[in-house]
């Protein structure tokens, strides 16, 4: 006898593509089981001359959750560093409550990225006192109107979280202790994270061509004379599962690899690189 639950549906946005993944839930003798019951790749939409470059992609998102979830089902939403700015924000003794914290790291995005700050909503990812803390803010026009999505179709988003962070977590019994690059890579774009002692260090998007492997040395190498850090790793992880059978060119003193995601058992079956974001939480 097994208790079915609501229906998950796992949706990775980024401009141009939405990644959408609908699996059961039901709890059994073995405990909680999960099991694929279809994944679809969609072209977004792109926008119109005169709106902001999300917003086609969220009627894509929209169209396709009315036409496919039902009323109480769930949602985990994972949204594409295209859309993500991120800056690590220097520890200071001086701030003593969360509010005080936005509000500097607010500062810090301001004088790093202009006015256009002042409409991001900012998290901060807690770490250990005395250093900086990773924040990332995103447009807080996208974010309400990825709320009122799927609210308007009556599923419930019970998590919604930046690619850097759910390709970092899946990985991060891995990645815990070590000094080393993490670099997630999407379709035109990389996000290029320094570790130290499993703690970030420096983050940083960057728009890339299709040469992005035979480039990434050299960012490597004008990251490292950023003075990003005193002492600089030469192990690099990257995550690239649509990618992940394509050999790295030479890279000199870089020792790199790929980043295999671990992906839950009853989901192992249904698994292809270009699912693995949304097959990994």
């Amino acid at each position: 006898m097994s208790l079915l639950l609501r229906k998950e549906w796992r949706a990775v946005l980024s401009p141009d593509q939405l990644v959408l993944v609908s699996v059961a839930r039901e709890f059994t003798r073995r405990g909680l089981v999960r099991r694929v019951l279809a994944s679809e790749l969609i072209h977004c939409d792109p926008a119109a001359s005169g709106e902001a470059p999300w917003e086609g992609a969220v009627r894509t998102l929209e169209a396709a959750l009315s036409g496919m979830a039902k009323c109480k089902d769930a949602a985990t939403l994972v949204l594409s560093s295209h859309f993500m700015r991120y800056l690590m924000v220097p520890w200071s003794d001086a701030l003593s409550s969360d509010a005080e914290q936005l509000a500097y790291a607010l500062h810090c995005f301001r004088q790093a990225y202009g006015p256009a700050a002042e409409h991001w909503e900012l998290r901060l990812s807690p770490g250990p006192a005395g250093l900086p803390q990773l924040a990332s803010a995103v447009d807080a026009r996208l974010l309400q109107a990825l709320r009122t999505a799927f609210s308007s179709c009556g599923v419930l988003l019970t998590s919604l979280q930046p690619g850097l962070m759910a390709a970092y977590n899946n990985c991060r019994a891995r990645l815990r202790h070590q000094s080393a690059w993490f670099v997630l890579y999407e379709p035109g774009c990389l996000c290029l994270a320094l570790l130290q002692h499993g703690h970030w260090s420096s983050v940083r998007n960057m728009r890339v061509g299709a040469d992005w492997r035979e480039q990434l040395p050299n960012l490597l190498e004008r990251e490292s004379c950023m003075g990003v850090s005193e002492s600089v790793p030469e192990g690099v992880f990257v995550w690239a599962p649509t990618l992940e059978n394509m050999a790295f060119p030479d890279s000199g003193r870089w020792q790199m690899q790929y980043l295999q995601p671990l992906v839950q058992p009853g989901l192992v079956q249904a698994y292809e690189g270009r699912f693995a974001m949304a097959l990994s939480g």
